[in-house]
């Protein structure tokens, strides 16, 4: 462990000092993680760190968290970390191994909770937003059936033990009553997210009265609103209750309402679901509606359940495999195309580029790729007709990696020289790249510029990580045609929040009313009417 000796050659585990090089023996990931007693989000976050890490410790994966902690006092520290089960660099070395730490790695930790992963064979930073990797490795034991996932959240743990709720349903006669019961977690349910159970405290003996004792699971619901709306309004008792206090969760024909005794407990609610559903990667997103009673006093936020689909999950996969860097390409595979052939011989242009004076100017000159040598997708040069077979090393060129799109016709930078006039829009476009752009007029007009389009196209697709996609604004005459060339792990993440959207605005698929006018009906134990 020579590339750790910033670390010290000492870290706690437990209460006993053990030196550095024993300690991380076998370990093949390793997570700095900065943290403090006093900071809330870290007293949140470090439980369900805490599952992860129990699991993957009984799994063997030679995982370990080292603590580097922000306290101000000793007694904080050894409070703190008493509640964790991996090493810790000691207290009194933890403000010089800090900076040690952040020099090391070339980066710096202005925020906490932060947790850097590292690679401790070679003692280089592999992920800097560590705590995203936790949530990833949280989803992925949950699936697999690890409960702990689920009840590493307090909030979980709390609502596990109930919580008191004043429950509201429909009778007989249609009226609105309120039943005492208490709320609890439970993952004693068929759903593999577990279950909303209450249990009606003091049952009346009145046998008209039936028991509104019932359950939710989890991987039913659509949507939860925080708030006072539709059944709590129209209560007899509902109008002394703060809106905070309020929440309802829907899912299907079914509709759990009610109120608890503090903004906290609601917060616990709220936090429980979010959390629960968020191991199996569904999650809650905000409704843009907002429903209330016509007053401030009662705002509703809507939250609707986006579930994770299959189709989501091989895009987030294909994501994930192009974050890791881009795929070599063949250079035989660039080059078996005649049109890039042809482009490879060159193609006579007049190109419109800027003089020393920053003045558009035309020059005849030739475009020519290659592929070998030049960039991962190869290059694309500019020079003088004469030295295509070999351009020289200060002619322009444009990589393929870098091109960002294309556009057709006259340009500004065309219009602006002598010999726009002359050009025609058809045999005229401009490839554009992050520090610039080139514009031409292929001499051969309309055929070579579809001859240039196809020859790009080919070698995009090649690349595996890009896509080409052709935009068209107007019609007739007036149509402007351009091509966007985008990275797939942006067009994955852009589909992914697009399906997002769709289910958050699918009403059919989803039914979450935010204004709801009328009382709704209940089932699973409770009074199933209206």
């Amino acid at each position: 462990m020579d590339k750790l000796g910033w670390l010290g050659d000492t870290l706690l585990s437990g209460r006993k000092e053990v030196p550095t090089k024993d300690a991380l023996s076998g370990v093949k990931t390793l997570g700095i993680y900065f943290s403090a007693s006093w900071c809330i989000p870290c007293k949140k976050f470090t439980p369900l760190m805490q599952a992860v890490y129990e699991a993957k410790k009984e799994a063997n994966e030679g995982f370990e968290i080292v603590f580097v902690h922000r306290d101000r006092e000793k007694k904080h520290f050894e409070d703190y970390y008493a509640t964790m089960p991996w090493l810790a660099v000691p207290y009194d070395k933890a403000v010089k191994i800090g900076k040690d730490i952040q020099l090391a790695l070339k980066t710096k930790v202005s925020s906490i909770p932060t947790l850097l992963i590292v690679d401790p064979k070679l003692g280089i930073l592999i992920e800097k937003e560590g705590r995203a990797r936790i949530h990833e490795y949280q989803q992925e034991l949950a699936m697999k059936g690890d409960k702990r996932q689920l009840t590493s959240h307090d909030a979980v743990k709390r609502l596990q033990k109930g919580i008191p709720m004043s429950f509201y349903m429909l009778n007989q006669v249609k009226g609105v009553e309120i039943r005492q019961v208490i709320l609890k977690y439970t993952l004693e349910s068929k759903g593999s997210q577990g279950a909303l159970v209450w249990t009606e405290i003091n049952n009346s003996s009145d046998t008209f009265k039936k028991d509104c004792s019932g359950k939710l699971d989890l991987s039913e619901i659509d949507g939860i609103s925080m708030g006072k709306s539709g059944i709590i309004l129209k209560s007899p008792g509902g109008g002394g209750v703060a809106s905070s206090q309020c929440f309802s969760l829907n899912a299907g024909p079914k509709t759990v309402a009610g109120h608890v005794g503090s903004l906290e407990e609601a917060q616990c609610v709220f936090d429980t679901v979010s959390h629960v559903l968020g191991c199996g990667k569904d999650r809650l997103s905000q409704d843009k509606k907002l429903a209330s009673d016509g007053s401030v006093k009662n705002p509703v936020v809507g939250f609707r359940v986006i579930r994770w689909t299959t189709e989501m999950e091989e895009m987030e996969k294909k994501r994930k495999q192009l974050q890791k860097g881009p795929p070599p390409v063949d250079v035989k595979k660039l080059v078996d195309n005649k049109d890039v052939k042809a482009l490879s011989k060159g193609v006579n242009i007049m190109a419109y580029q800027l003089d020393d004076m920053q003045l558009p100017k035309a020059q005849k000159m030739c475009l020519v790729y290659k592929a070998k040598k030049a960039g991962r997708l190869g290059t694309l040069f500019w020079c003088d007709r004469r030295k295509k077979r070999r351009p020289p090393v200060d002619c322009g060129k444009l990589e393929l990696e870098d091109l960002v799109s294309i556009s057709l016709g006259k340009q500004t930078r065309i219009l602006q020289t002598s010999a726009a006039t002359m050009a025609e829009a058809e045999g005229c476009m401009s490839l554009i790249g992050p520090s610039g752009q080139l514009s031409i007029e292929a001499e051969e007009g309309e055929n070579d510029v579809d001859l240039i389009i196809r020859a790009i196209q080919h070698i995009i697709q090649l690349s595996k990580d890009k896509k080409m996609s052709k935009v068209s604004e107007g019609h007739g005459k007036f149509e402007k045609v351009s091509y966007k060339v985008e990275s797939l792990e942006d067009v994955f993440k852009r589909q992914l929040e697009l399906q997002n959207d769709q289910e958050q605005q699918g009403a059919g698929k989803v039914n979450v009313a935010l204004d709801w006018q009328a009382p709704i009906g209940f089932s699973g134990g409770a009074y199933a009417g209206g």
